[in-house]
């Protein structure tokens, strides 16, 4: 007889295989999406979280730009109050600003006793600030200047994520075709350590042999272990960039052919400064800083000088009785005799900002000369070594046949054919990086000098 379940248990594991489901779908392997380089540079430039920050950064100094300029222009205000007051005061200022005095509100009595009387008040005003000493002007070119910067800043930033995404895609096809390296070399350890195994129980060759044959294999499964995390990693480093949504791993398009052309030799390095220090975007949104800053240490000297405004008002006013309206105009001089030292305070502080901008900009024009620098020997090396790597893998896998054919006429043992075989794996690694370093560096002069521009845009 077939045994029944209770509900409660079928219940709980109707319930665990549900709870259970769920898990395996979160812990199913991420959706991996193919991505051309461009299309994968494309996409960091439009999600990139660190880019996306910088673009929201460069449109609120643009709003803080337009604020400052908006406080040159006149300000035009409305104010409605409503008020119930037995102030003596208070109530005869409403008769009088609604003008129905009467000779009876002169009563004693009813001057010193009004009770509670209502107040309606709307007034319609403007302030236009005629004179304050070139604070306000230097406050809207400060913050112009600082928009500029950010959006530069920006523009940079840009620059920059295009180039992390191109090499982080470059490091994964590198790692891809690592891999496909690696698997060959076990491969070539595996038919070793079968052959040397095979041997080894017919007598026909020394243990030693096959140990040693062994020990290669395994050396050759932990290179191969190591090429698999290497490209885990790089294609980790690649959806950061790109800014994928979680669970969503990129995968590249083959690294095509099997060299690169060589780039033409770059100009003088003195030649390379001058155009960097001409395009760069962050050097140039140092020295708007600078401005900036400049600006600042103008609007803090303000602070002693007078300041005139226009004020003009128009007031409606109703009691509950009576109802009237005013209209008043007037200028105002304003001038701070004493603030307990603030404005002098105030001015140093600016002009000791403006010194700060100034030594970021020397410090960035240093920077830039150092990039330009460093990129040139990066490149000036990444030939050299490209043009090195080029021709020593038709070599090595020579030496690998040539090893291959005495091994097998028992004329050499196998210890130098291993040696051959890692050599060859050693001398494809270097070819391959050589072609990696020689794509990246070419891109990086061209950053260095901010001659770096996203596929698909226009050259500066």
């Amino acid at each position: 007889m077939r045994e029944s379940i209770p509900r409660r248990e079928r219940s709980l594991l109707l319930r665990g295989l549900v709870i259970a489901a769920g898990l395996s779908l979160l812990a199913a392997p991420a959706h991996a999406e193919v991505f051309a380089r461009e299309q994968a540079i494309h996409y960091a430039l439009e999600h990139n979280p660190d880019l996306l920050g910088m673009r929201e950064q460069a449109a609120a100094a643009g709003s803080r730009r337009d604020a400052a300029r908006g406080a040159q222009l006149p300000q035009l205000g409305l104010n409605l109050s409503a008020s119930s007051s037995n102030n003596a005061l208070d109530a005869f200022a409403g008769r009088l600003n609604t003008r129905s005095v009467t000779a009876q509100d002169f009563d004693p009595a009813r001057l010193n006793n009004p009770g509670y009387r209502e107040l309606y008040l709307g007034q319609l005003g403007l302030r236009w600030s005629l004179y304050t000493g070139g604070r306000v002007s230097a406050q809207a070119e400060g913050a112009a200047e600082m928009a500029k910067a950010a959006q530069l800043e920006f523009e940079r930033a840009r620059e920059l994520t295009a180039f992390y995404c191109l090499q982080a895609y470059l490091n994964v096809q590198l790692a891809e075709q690592g891999l496909i390296i690696a698997e060959d070399a076990v491969g070539s350890a595996t038919q070793h350590a079968d052959t040397t195994a095979r041997l080894a129980r017919e007598g026909r060759i020394v243990s030693s042999d096959k140990l040693t044959a062994e020990v290669n294999l395994a050396a050759m499964q932990s290179a191969r272990a190591q090429a698999r995390t290497r490209l885990e990693r790089a294609r980790h480093q690649l959806a950061r960039v790109m800014g994928l949504p979680p669970l969503v791993e990129p995968s590249v398009t083959p690294y095509p052919g099997s060299s690169v052309s060589m780039p033409p030799q770059p100009a003088e390095p003195a030649t390379l400064e001058q155009t960097a220090l001409a395009r760069r975007k962050d050097l140039a949104a140092a020295q708007a800083v600078q401005l900036a800053a400049r600006s600042q240490v103008d609007a803090a000297r303000a602070a002693h000088l007078p300041q005139v405004d226009l004020v003009a008002t128009h007031n409606r006013f109703d009691n509950g009785d009576a109802n009237d309206s005013s209209n008043s105009v007037m200028g105002v001089v304003a001038l701070d005799l004493y603030s307990g030292g603030q404005a002098s305070a105030g001015v140093s502080a600016a002009a000791a900002e403006a010194k700060r901008a100034e030594w970021q900009v020397q410090a960035r024009t240093q920077s830039v000369r150092q990039e330009v620098g460093d990129a040139y020997q990066a490149l000036r090396e990444a030939r050299e070594r490209h043009e090195i790597a080029t021709g020593n893998v038709e070599r090595a896998r020579e030496t690998v046949r040539q090893v291959q054919l005495r091994y097998g006429q028992g004329r050499t043992i196998l210890i130098d054919l291993l040696q051959a075989e890692r050599a060859l794996v050693e001398a494809r690694n270097e070819e391959l990086g050589a072609r990696l370093s020689l794509e990246v560096s070419q891109a990086a002069l061209a950053l260095a000098q901010g001659a770096f521009t996203p596929p698909g845009e226009p050259q500066p």
